[in-house]
């Protein structure tokens, strides 16, 4: 599995950051139809949801400090000045009649926005908007900005908490193609901006353990043959252990149909605290998968087996998975050169918050 190496420095970094908006609050949205997470959100400043639509839509809202929230006039020039930098820096010739008007949503939300076309169509639309006492900025780009209004801006929910944890209804990945029924001792945290970052797609919870989903592109996958080895390997590795010490890799079906692999080893020096590493083909891309706690290996079986295909998943790509054969044999020094990224992000910030934890047993 080819993947991108990162310094431990800048990984403990983005861990420490992490743990420090744990408590804060931000909004928070589910990919409608058709839509998915860019995965801007967490890397770029202040970004805290960027999807990408059809026909190269888009939708961001980033904190704005300083927005002149409860002053007309600041509003329209604040607006004017934000379309004038979208203007610069997509080159497109974005005009506007200057009128902002307030909007209110189903959510609760009320926004001042400014609409902007381009050739005489409605093509871009700018809002601010405060949650708990913040201004944020969104910025719609659409062939038909007014009509997805509703379904973006008016289903961000305010008030969430990073970290915070859903313990019924469903959870679902903002990729929209993992769906997982909550309850029944499963429950889904949201994820942290930090974790969004670095590509992690859904965590689920239960009996004192957590799995973690890391979504891996085509680029970054590997040949089936060799996942058996690897995901023994990343769980030796999380646990601090020799790769014998950790089990054979073995099947995990799915309840979506792709049967993933997993491994897990007792973690050195902390009796009765397992870490478990497993890996899931998903159409031509993956999921690799990390967990921790005293259950992390029942866990991980439990959560693919209820574990199903979203509203984005393709049926035929999703069925033609690849198949994974396991077998007891060691693919040797290969997956130091696989696990820096996500074990090392993994295991930072699950020992960060592991004192703060609270999962009900």
């Amino acid at each position: 599995m080819k993947r991108d190496g990162a310094a431990p420095g800048l990984l403990l970094f983005a861990a420490l950051s992490a743990w420090s908006m744990a408590l804060a609050s931000t909004p928070v949205l589910e990919a409608p139809p058709g839509w998915s997470d860019a995965g801007a959100a967490g890397k770029a400043e202040g970004i805290v949801i960027a999807l990408r639509g059809p026909e190269k839509s888009s939708f961001v809202v980033k904190r704005a400090p300083g927005a002149p929230l409860d002053n007309p006039a600041g509003t329209r020039g604040y607006l004017q000045d934000v379309l004038k930098g979208v203007r610069d820096a997509s080159r497109r010739d974005y005009r506007t009649n200057g009128r902002v008007e307030t909007r209110a949503f189903a959510n609760g939300l009320s926004a001042r926005v400014l609409r902007a076309q381009l050739l005489a169509e409605d093509r871009l639309i700018l809002g601010i908007f405060e949650a708990e006492g913040q201004p944020y900025l969104a910025v719609l780009l659409s062939a038909a900005p007014e009509a997805m209004l509703p379904s973006l801006l008016g289903a961000v929910e305010l008030g969430g908490t990073e970290g915070s944890v859903q313990s019924a209804g469903t959870a679902r990945s903002p990729d929209g193609q993992l769906e997982i029924a909550l309850g029944g001792g499963l429950r889904a945290r949201t994820l942290l901006n930090a974790e969004r970052g670095k590509g992690f797609v859904l965590v689920i919870q239960g009996a004192g353990s957590e799995i973690f989903f890391q979504k891996i592109s085509d680029a970054e996958s590997t040949r089936p043959a060799e996942q058996a080895a690897i995901v023994r390997a990343l769980a030796a590795a999380s646990a601090g252990v020799p790769v014998r010490a950790a089990s054979l890799a073995r099947p995990a079906p799915s309840a979506a149909g792709p049967v993933g692999v997993y491994s897990w080893a007792e973690v050195a020096g902390e009796p009765g605290v397992r870490a478990a590493a497993g890996y899931l083909p998903w159409g031509y891309w993956g999921y690799q998968m990390f967990g921790r706690g005293p259950s992390a290996d029942v866990l991980m079986l439990s959560v693919l087996a209820a574990l199903k295909a979203g509203p984005g998943a393709v049926t035929a790509l999703v069925s033609g998975s690849p198949v994974i054969p396991v077998s007891g044999a060691y693919a040797g020094r290969r997956f130091w050169a696989v696990s820096a990224l996500g074990l090392a992000a993994c295991l930072l910030l699950w020992s960060l918050r592991r004192k703060n934890a609270s999962l009900s047993q």
